[in-house]
């Protein structure tokens, strides 16, 4: 009982919670700092409206979408996504593989500091990916068991599983490290980028679990000056490394950015249009009757959006004890009951794509195949199939909702939708924060009826892009699959390796088809088997897909350079991803 009361508190933090934190008594420089007299592009402070909120800066503290937009003004990334959909090195300077893929050395730019003077170098970098992997934790867990693991527990988060396929990390020189997999990868690049999400810390802020969660220190454009749950407040970095590669301007512009979470709409819609928010974030999925307001006001406002390019989807819980979806008929019968066109058009006005398959048509793993269409009559076939298999006289689940007025209206279309084919489907309406805690469950207390994911089956954006590496450490039954070689493996193989996967199906066929096509050596025998991978998961049912949607952000006029600033020459990072803009080469006019 005492080990498995030490191994909740290890793992207990995986997802974000939101931290109130004082003590920061640095105050921004409201008015000027020495910048201002650089050119007619720097200065000025502006003020952002998000709708999420801040949980900390840790490896476990998981900044969703628009936070995370706001926490990567101080934090920069190996690699970053182009506008073509490609790589391209930020902090690195490229990246080359072995011919079997299993190898890939990376090497890093010279010259860059973090924001307390250290060097950003291999060794940096080597410190960075010991805690991401897990290798930090399993090594205080070597020294001093359960105890001494408990005190390395903060560097444990969803990137330990995302990062499973890393057995070992050798520096080489000062710039050069290399990184050796378990098993081949081609996208490994985009593993190293994770959506935006594995941004290098400095190694000082890595030492303690208080420094690590409170105390942000990256390379990039922006210093911390204070930050709450709901509001963080950052200022120019004066000794940032970048500078334009097509002017020679040192960056970046603006003297500094107040990020405040606006979880309603409404609510940033309205500070837009009073002009009290330079700028704020929206998302089709939730916001489309105020995207398609905002866009209206041309003379006040402009408007930057993502690519379709995001796939919000059903995931349904086969391993949950008491879930109807170990069931293929089951996960049938829902899927089948999905009304795509009507959701699209009620819930999102039109601001979406109609999902013809769990990803996008850009997409390496798009394929049609097998993929269940809209039908009442399917539907209620495979109901009562279902209640023939399992002797139950109904289908009954729960889901939950997000607190938002509109998450909450989106909730209560789909319950309706599946209660025309026959469906009890009722949700609950909780928090994110609290959502993702209970959905992202490392080590439930399975004896006292908790499991991995609380629900039944949970409506969450998780798939995304035009790749494949950030979608499929989430559709394998664990991320150490029964071969693994990585040295972590066994400690958190039972824990860490099953959270990602809310599915929680245990086909190893699944794994299998996915990790063929991700070893696979060109391209088109990738998308070759990515496609076979993703119409055997129609096929069965693994989960279901309504909408797939897109992000805008809206700007006053007075502010330019969104999506111009180019990372290398001819290079330009993508305008608007799932986590907003990047801030670097942004400026306000007077």
């Amino acid at each position: 009982m005492k080990k498995q009361k030490l191994r909740n508190r290890v793992f207990t933090s995986l997802v974000a919670s939101a931290l109130v934190i004082t003590g920061l008594t640095t105050q921004m420089a409201a008015a000027k700092t020495p910048d201002v007299n650089m050119g007619s592009k720097y200065g000025g402070n502006i003020k952002v409206g998000i709708f999420d909120t801040f949980p900390g800066f840790c490896l476990n503290d998981n900044p969703a979408n628009s936070a995370l937009m706001a926490t990567r003004t101080m934090y920069e990334t190996l690699f970053e996504k182009t506008k073509s959909g490609t790589l391209v090195g930020l902090l690195a300077s490229g990246a080359s593989s072995s011919a079997d893929l299993k190898t890939w050395t990376v090497s890093l730019r010279s010259g860059i500091t973090f924001h307390d003077g250290s060097a950003f170098d291999a060794n940096a970098v080597l410190a960075n990916f010991n805690a991401i992997t897990g290798r930090v934790a399993a090594a205080a867990y070597s020294a001093g068991g359960l105890p001494g693991l408990q005190t390395k527990s903060y560097t444990v988060g969803t990137g330990t599983a995302f990062s499973s396929n890393i057995k070992a990390i050798t520096v080489r020189s000062q710039y050069v490290l290399e990184f050796s997999l378990d098993r081949p990868q081609n996208d490994f690049t985009s593993t190293l980028y994770a959506s935006g999400r594995f941004f290098m810390r400095s190694p000082a802020q890595l030492e303690d679990a208080t420094t690590c969660h409170t105390k942000p220190v990256g390379t990039g454009p922006f210093r911390i000056v204070s930050w709450t749950d709901n509001q963080l407040v950052v200022i120019r970095n004066t000794s940032y490394w970048r500078k334009d590669p097509q002017t020679n301007a040192q960056l970046p512009y603006l003297s500094g950015i107040t990020f405040t979470n606006m979880k309603e709409n409404a609510s940033r819609s309205a500070a837009l249009r009073l002009k009290t928010m330079d700028a704020a974030m929206f998302a089709s999925s939730t916001d489309a009757t105020f995207i398609k307001d905002l866009r209206k006001r041309r003379t006040l406002l402009n408007e930057y959006k993502s690519g379709v390019e995001y796939y919000p989807s059903l995931w349904l819980n086969q391993g949950k004890p008491g879930s109807p979806f170990k069931y293929e008929s089951a996960r049938k019968a829902v899927t089948y009951c999905l009304d795509r066109a009507n959701f699209l058009k009620v819930r999102l006005k039109g601001e979406g794509k109609i999902a013809k398959s769990l990803v996008g048509s850009q997409s390496v793993m798009y394929t049609k195949a097998n993929f269940p269409s809209y039908s009442i009559s399917r539907s209620k076939h495979f109901l009562n199939e279902y209640k023939a298999e399992s002797g139950n006289s109904t289908l009954t689940f729960t889901f939950p909702s997000d607190t938002s007025s509109s998450s909450q209206a989106n909730a209560r279309f789909m319950k309706s939708m599946w209660a025309k084919c026959g469906i009890n489907a009722n949700y609950t309406v909780e928090e994110t924060g609290l959502v993702l805690s209970k959905a992202f469950n490392a080590q439930p207390s399975i004896a006292s009826g908790q499991y991995y994911n609380a629900y039944d089956a949970i409506y969450l954006l998780l798939m995304e892009g035009n790749d494949a590496a950030f979608n499929l450490p989430f559709l394998l039954s664990n991320a150490y699959p029964g071969n693994s070689t990585n040295p972590v493996h066994e400690l958190f193989k039972s824990g860490v390796g099953a959270v990602l996967g809310l599915n929680h199906h245990s086909d190893t066929e699944l794994d299998t088809l996915l990790y063929d096509a991700q070893g696979a050596k060109t391209r088109t025998a990738s998308r070759n088997a990515y496609k076979l991978a993703l119409s055997y998961m129609h096929e069965h049912a693994f989960m279901g897909s309504l909408a797939h949607v897109y992000y805008s952000v809206f700007t006053t006029k007075r502010l330019k350079g969104i999506g111009q600033l180019q990372i290398v020459k001819g290079k330009a990072q993508r305008t608007v991803s799932n986590w907003g803009i990047d801030w670097t080469g942004v400026y306000k006019t007077r």
